[in-house]
């Protein structure tokens, strides 16, 4: 395993919260709250909600896609359901980021084995 990437992952200086929502059932809603309430927007990070049904979220603006960020995020944290991860990986790693933090079911039960190498 190559460790290149991981200081994006551990110390990000940008986040992209993909799914992220105002449903408080939703876990992209809880992982939102999270970062911009602690401690990491207050050291500069930047935050980015991503979901096409909203324009705002918490005060932040919302961007339909990765592809609309206004930069590239060091970071994506996925909270979609499963079969939309492959395909989100792959918008984010077009984008040019370095890590991702899937937060989704357990694809293995939403699509077999196909799906979970799709991620990979």
């Amino acid at each position: 395993m190559s460790i290149r990437n991981l200081d994006r992952l551990f110390e990000p200086r940008s986040v992209a919260v993909i799914g992220a929502s105002d449903n408080p059932q939703r876990i992209g809603t809880r992982v939102l709250a999270n970062l911009l309430d602690g401690a990491f927007t207050r050291e500069g990070g930047q935050v980015w909600p991503v979901n096409p049904k909203h324009a705002a979220l918490r005060g932040q603006p919302c961007y339909s896609r990765v592809s609309a960020l206004p930069s590239v995020p060091e970071l994506g944290i996925i909270c979609t359901p499963p079969a939309t991860v492959p395909g989100l990986i792959a918008e984010l790693g077009a984008r040019g980021a370095r890590a991702a933090i899937v937060m989704t079911a357990d694809p293995g039960h939403s699509g077999g084995r196909s799906l979970r190498q799709a991620m990979l």
